[in-house]
């Protein structure tokens, strides 16, 4: 497993504009082998701060990997998209004010590469993902640990003005 974030402060492209949350994401999941080979699938939704909206990234993710010919990977990717979001909606959030100024503040987009997806959510949260230390009698804290089992490899753009992303990678041959 791999856990790092990726990109600059800034995310500049070479012409000193920022790049796109998923861009970035993508960046730092795909390995510089697969520099040549781009994205063959790409869905993304927006979602509204509330708990309400985890089933229906559940149902988005397994629809679009359904779409693509990817129902293998339907389960471990939804388990995955719903603890991104989960932990964006518990922690990505908080900081944010009272109310996040969007009525969407939390963005899920998947991206495909051959046999592989890239799940992310984007949250306009500074803060970076802390892997915690299990805890036996938690009754929170393990999601993290989830998406590390489930995933080839996971981490998270570098914050900035506009927040991060944290993201995953799904195959068939983690």
């Amino acid at each position: 497993m791999t856990t790092h974030p990726v990109g600059s402060p800034a995310h500049s492209a070479g012409d000193g504009s920022r790049k796109h949350w998923l861009a970035a994401a993508a960046e730092g999941a795909f390995t510089s082998g697969d520099e040549g080979r781009g994205a063959s699938g790409f869905a993304a939704c927006a979602l509204e701060g509330e708990p309400q909206a985890v089933p229906g990234a559940r149902e988005f993710i397994r629809s679009t990997l359904d779409g693509w010919g990817m129902a293998a990977l339907c389960d471990d990717a939804a388990v995955v998209g719903s603890e991104l979001l989960g932990n964006a909606l518990r922690h990505g959030l908080t900081g944010c004010g009272e109310r996040p100024l969007s009525p969407h503040p939390i963005w899920l987009g998947l991206l495909r590469r051959g046999d592989t997806v890239l799940c992310a959510v984007s949250d306009p949260s500074p803060e970076t993902p802390c892997l915690r230390a299990p805890d036996d009698l938690a009754t929170s804290g393990r999601g993290l640990r989830v998406v590390d089992c489930l995933s080839d490899s996971w981490g998270w753009t570098e914050p900035d003005v506009v927040g991060k992303a944290v993201w995953a990678v799904v195959s068939g041959h983690a």
